[in-house]
């Protein structure tokens, strides 16, 4: 099994285009395998001023411009764009990147961003029906047929044309994200995705129990587990040592009211510690056959945190 490493970008904390660019630039340096990208308008009520690029432009430019990494979405929002358009989109990126782009899809969160931009936000369950028919929608746009045409409850395409077809074959890739672990988000990934990333706080049992899920779902759709990529996304605190480890651990809880036991269990599903300590848990996940881990550095610290993992870390796994 092929071990491969990305790392995650979030527009929305205020990523200028020379702090893109310098992070891009080292995925390449320090071989890195993808770079990822959230798909949000602002971080919060507060973010007055703060640079926001917009997910799918800043992918183009990424695909276009570093040449040696596959570029992908955790997550677009299914809500955002109309899936047959965005299957337009998606083909031609398929085409100018040769292949390199990874649509990871979601059904969408995040209430002030629907509600600021004047889009339903309806239950969580309808966003999920809607995500699902907005991949029959891709599915359909994508066949060999000349024409292309789709009636669902929320989606309906009628003779619709999609030329080029993808150059990836039978069809761009599709990762479903899921930053819950929902059943139906499982369900939907061993009936539809190529690949499935669990992010930002799933420790290796948590992890262990629903790929077991995931695995039971793909055989009664008759589908071969191996066939969809297990990926794994973690916030990451590396520190020098076990002192200073724990000394940021109880500040940390008594910042928040907690006891570090209570702090402990909290973030235990994140990347923290050593970088021996670090290593053992990767390990961890890897026996659990995860194939793709995908790093959210801390804002500002990316480089730094990026050159020891690829000069100290990644080549222990």
């Amino acid at each position: 099994m092929k071990i491969s490493f990305g790392v995650q970008i979030e527009p929305q904390f205020g990523f200028t285009k020379e702090k893109i660019d310098e992070i891009a630039g080292r995925c390449e340096s320090c071989n890195f395998d993808t770079i990822w990208v959230s798909d949000h308008m602002f971080l919060n009520e507060k973010s007055v001023n703060v640079p926001t690029y917009d997910a799918w432009t800043l992918m183009t430019y990424l695909l276009t411009k570093y040449t040696a990494l596959k570029v992908g979405s955790l997550v677009l929002c299914n809500s955002y764009r109309t899936p047959s358009i965005l299957a337009k989109m998606i083909t031609t990126l398929d085409h100018l990147s040769n292949g390199r782009y990874l649509c990871g899809y979601g059904a969408g969160w995040k209430e002030m961003e629907y509600q600021a931009y004047g889009i339903d936000f309806p239950p969580l369950n309808v966003r999920i029906e809607q995500m699902i028919e907005g991949i029959e929608v891709l599915w359909a746009m994508w066949n060999e047929e000349e024409k292309s045409s789709y009636r669902g409850k929320y989606y309906k395409v009628k003779d619709a044309l999609c030329y080029p077809k993808p150059l990836t074959k039978p069809r761009p890739p599709i990762w479903i994200g899921s930053n819950k672990g929902g059943k139906k988000m499982i369900r939907t990934a061993a009936q539809y995705g190529d690949g499935l990333n669990l992010a930002w706080d799933f420790s290796s049992s948590r992890c262990e129990e629903l790929f077991n899920y995931l695995d039971e779902q793909v055989i009664k759709f008759q589908r071969d587990p191996k066939e969809i990529t297990k990926s794994v996304g973690f916030w990451v605190r590396l520190y020098k040592d076990e002192e200073e480890k724990q000394k940021i651990f109880q500040d940390e809880a008594t910042k928040r009211g907690m006891s570090i036991e209570e702090y402990s269990k909290r973030v235990r599903g994140a990347l923290i510690g050593t970088k021996e300590q670090i290593i053992e848990q990767l390990i961890k996940y890897i026996e659990l056959d995860v194939s793709h881990f995908i790093f959210m550095f801390p804002f500002d610290k990316e480089i730094e945190y990026m050159t020891i993992f690829s000069k100290d870390i990644l080549p222990a796994l």
